[in-house]
């Protein structure tokens, strides 16, 4: 890889690192956010909500664009609303306020996402497993690194600050990609485009789209509730809890940029069954037995490992099945079923909780759903990607 391209990754990596800062790290601020503005819990979820709600719902159209006019314009049009959006979060003073601007920021984020992806594996063609499984991990480190970052200023106090932080450097990457990015290439417009919704018609995309909505059901219930339970059921403090989430966010990091290198090899559609249905039996132990803080730690290691694909591989397959033209288009309506999963995952799982319990409502979130997901990957067929050259090579 020549030292041009290296420059175009690193900016790419390090420019979603600053938005999952921003976005994985927003539970951390929320109590702070609650006593200054004197809001509710139901408020308060709002605002928790709202960015992954304005994300959804620009997927799509962001992908469609992507596609048909320059994708390093769509990403940077993200990234400045972004930005923009997470300075004036870090400024807000009513609700009305902070609702506004999360909102902001997460269209930007919906905005940037599908050029994101794209722009990644058309500069490691001949990798794709490893160039998404590289894309996806990075969006674990920058919540662990903007949890610890927002953490600390909420102990002194001072949550806005850290948006404030957060808010600089995503506009400091801004700057740095429009200096390296280059200009894609303009992809073939002759053919008639098809309807975004006429993409579900196609086997792997339908699959991955229920595929991806069904992991992030599980994944975002894992973030919102297990460490309650590590604390309620399990009895541990609440700084182990969170030590144990950073540990499955540190997992899901690694295991995206192996197991995607391993998917190169070994086919996608294989080890999304394998490892989904490993990580299923990994959870009835976890939910369902005692033990301390160690065991409990090598749990989560191997959890977050094995379920690290559920993002990666379900944008990846997907892409190998459409023509170049249509790629930003397909990742954008794929990543909309995941960020609507993303949703809804802690409001399912809260509802049952309040209900049945913590533990079967966890059992019923986490394990039987990802035991449907691997399921579900048995309908998937192993393609070789549908074009070349400029996009990605084929195996």
């Amino acid at each position: 890889m020549g030292e041009g391209k290296v420059r175009i990754v690193l900016v790419l990596l390090f420019g979603y690192i600053t938005f999952s800062m921003f976005r994985l790290s927003l539970g951390v601020a929320i109590p702070d956010i609650m006593v200054e503005l004197s809001i509710n819990e139901l408020e308060a979820g709002v605002l928790y909500s709202i960015p992954l709600w304005s994300s959804a719902v620009l997927l799509t159209p962001a992908g469609y664009f992507g596609d048909r006019f320059d994708k390093k314009n769509v990403l940077l049009l993200g990234y400045l609303l972004l930005g923009l959006g997470v300075v004036g979060f870090a400024f807000s003073s009513s609700y009305f306020d902070t609702f506004t601007f999360l909102l902001l920021a997460g269209a930007g984020g919906g905005i940037l996402i599908p050029s994101y992806y794209t722009l990644m594996g058309e500069a490691l063609k001949n990798v794709r497993g490893f160039a998404i499984g590289l894309a996806a991990s990075v969006y674990y480190i920058g919540g662990l690194i903007g949890s610890i970052l927002v953490g600390f200023f909420v102990s002194l106090h001072a949550w806005r600050a850290a948006y404030l932080v957060i808010g600089v450097l995503t506009l400091c990457m801004l700057i740095s990609q429009i200096i390296f990015l280059r200009r894609t290439a303009p992809v073939n417009t002759t053919k008639p485009r098809l309807l975004f919704f006429n993409l579900l018609k196609t086997r792997n995309i339908a699959v991955s789209a229920v595929g991806i909505f069904l992991g992030n059901v599980a994944m975002f219930a894992v973030a919102a509730w297990l460490p309650t339970f590590f604390i309620t059921v399990i009895r541990l403090d609440a700084a182990a809890a969170g030590l144990l989430l950073g540990i499955f966010f540190l997992a899901r990091g690694l295991g995206s940029i192996i197991l995607g290198a391993l998917s190169d090899r070994f086919g996608r559609r294989t080890l999304i069954i394998l490892s989904a249905f490993a990580a299923a039996l990994v959870t009835l132990p976890l939910l369902l037995t005692s033990y301390t803080l160690y065991v409990a730690a090598a749990y989560m290691f191997s959890f977050g490992f094995l379920a690290s694909p559920f993002w990666s591989f379900f944008v990846t397959i997907p892409q190998e099945s459409v023509d170049r033209e249509l790629v930003s288009s397909v990742t954008g309506l794929t990543q909309t079923f995941g960020v609507l999963g993303s949703a809804v995952g802690p409001m399912i799982a809260g509802a049952f909780i309040t209900r049945y319990g913590i533990t079967l409502a966890l059992t019923f979130t986490i394990t039987f759903t990802i035991f449907v997901l691997t399921l579900l990957s048995l309908l998937l067929k192993e393609k070789r990607p549908k074009y070349s050259g400029n996009g990605f090579s084929a195996y």
